[in-house]
Formats: structure tokens, sequence, C-alpha cells
């Protein structure tokens, strides 16, 4: 029986405990909570690739690290984003495309997975997506205007925040188109 509560999976938990503590920090109207919840969401970024580099490394790849690990991605992501949204960086359209992708493709997998009998890990594409995600998040949080939520101030940032989101929306429809191909074809051999 493999060993489930790995040092990959316990840092894996303590991202998605992080989740929760970085929504606190965005609900307060002052400037240095807005840095502390940008920075809390970074530091959960950094330990996306420190529990796939302990579990390859250590030789504890697991059922559930592999369930949890695009869970708790998945979650910071759309955290994240459903903030942006509420401080008008971005617009609610393009982050409905990017959790209605989310969603899709847990339950593509999660179909798959119960057909095949296995469980499937990220591909290629999908953690150019998380990264791409991860790193313009970052990016759009820090840009949420200090205190002043007026519309004039929200107009200044659609341009960079735009450009931004283009390039996240790109990343995460092709990450969604690859997989999709690739889970189709799993499907059909089922």
């Amino acid at each position: 029986m493999e060993k489930e509560m790995t040092l990959a999976n316990k840092i894996t938990l303590f991202r998605i405990v992080l989740i929760p503590v970085f929504i606190i920090f965005t609900i307060p109207a002052a400037t240095w909570t807005k840095f502390v919840a940008a920075s809390i969401f970074v530091i959960a970024c950094a330990t996306d690739p420190l529990d796939g580099y302990f579990a390859r490394s250590r030789s504890e790849v697991s059922t559930l690290g592999i369930f949890l690990d695009p869970l708790a991605d998945k979650l910071l992501i759309m955290s994240a984003f459903v903030i942006l949204v509420k401080y008008q960086v971005v617009a609610a359209w393009m982050v409905i495309i990017i959790i209605a992708r989310e969603v899709s493709i847990t339950g593509l997998r999660a179909i798959v997975s119960q057909q095949a009998g296995i469980a499937i890990s990220a591909n290629r594409w999908g953690k150019i997506k998380t990264i791409t995600q991860m790193v313009g998040g970052t990016v759009l949080l820090y840009m949420i205007p200090s205190g002043n939520y007026s519309r004039e101030v929200s107009l200044l940032l659609p341009p960079v925040a735009n450009i931004i989101m283009t390039i996240i929306l790109v990343t995460t429809l092709w990450s969604g188109w690859k997989y999709f191909q690739g889970y189709w074809d799993r499907l059909k051999e089922c």
C-alpha cells in the first residue's frame, strides 16, 4: 500500500490551507492587506513546484497527490481570479472562461480515470497553463489599486491587465484543447 501522507502531500495541503488565508487578507480595505494577500498568493504558488519535486525525488508519487495537486492549483487560481474581478482588475467573462475550462477538464479527467482505472497526472500543457496563470495572477494581484477602487482608477488597469489575461486565456484554452484531445483518445480505447 502506498504511503499517502507524504511530504509532497503535506506541502500540497499547506497550499490549500493558504487559500482561505489569502482570501481573508483581500477583504479589508487597507493597502497593506492587499499586499499581504498578493504575497501569500506568491508563497502558495511557490509550493507547487516543491511538492512535485519532493514527490519525484523521494519516489513518493501517490494517488492522493495526483488528485490533490491539481485541485490545490485550481482552487488557488480560481480564488485569485475571482478576487481580481471583485477589484475590477480583470473582466468577469475572462474568469468565467478560465473557471469553465478548469471544471470541464477536471470532470473529463475524473471520467477517464474511472473508465481507464488509472489516475492521470498533468501534462506539459497543463503545467505551462498553471505557470502562466500563477505568474500572471501574481502581477495582476499586485496591480490592485491601493484604497481607491473608483471607476477612474480601474479604467487605468485594463490595457495591461487585458494583455496579461489574453496570454492566460490563450494558454488556458490551448491546454484545455490538448487535454480534451488526449482524453478523448483514451475514452475511445476503453
